[in-house]
């Protein structure tokens, strides 16, 4: 190794927020991302927005329907935050009627991805929100 690169900050990983009900596809979503991103997840919207203002993660994906408060409405509250209105949200959900896909799309989501989840489409979703 060259002085140079030990003299270089190490990589650092994009951070993305899972905020999931289903405990099986939080923990499936949440290993199949930590292979490539830091993963922090949260149960439902409520948890979803603490742990974004606690510490704004690069992306979120986020089931729309949960308990205490739903995608839709968490994302309507996180634009109204200055801090969060940047971080890009992909909605992942079985509720795939035009009006629900609308109605995510106007809370301000980049991407409505439905249920089950297609590995490869969401890969490439969260790249180009992360620009990559």
């Amino acid at each position: 190794m060259s002085p140079a690169a030990e003299t270089l900050p190490p990589p650092t990983r994009a951070r993305i927020l899972v905020v999931e009900d289903d405990e099986s596809t939080l923990h499936a979503l949440a290993g199949w991302l930590s292979y490539d991103y830091d993963v922090v997840t949260a149960r439902d919207g409520i948890e979803g927005l603490e742990r974004a203002l606690e510490s704004p993660p690069d992306v979120i994906v986020a089931d729309v329907w949960m308990p205490r408060l739903d995608g839709v409405t968490m994302v309507r509250r996180m634009k109204q935050i200055a801090a969060l209105r940047p971080i890009p949200v992909l909605f992942l959900t079985g509720q795939t009627m035009p009006a629900s896909v609308i109605a995510g799309i106007a809370a301000g989501a980049r991407a409505y991805l439905p249920k089950p989840i297609d590995l490869d489409v969401l890969d490439r979703k969260l790249r180009s929100a992360l620009g990559h």
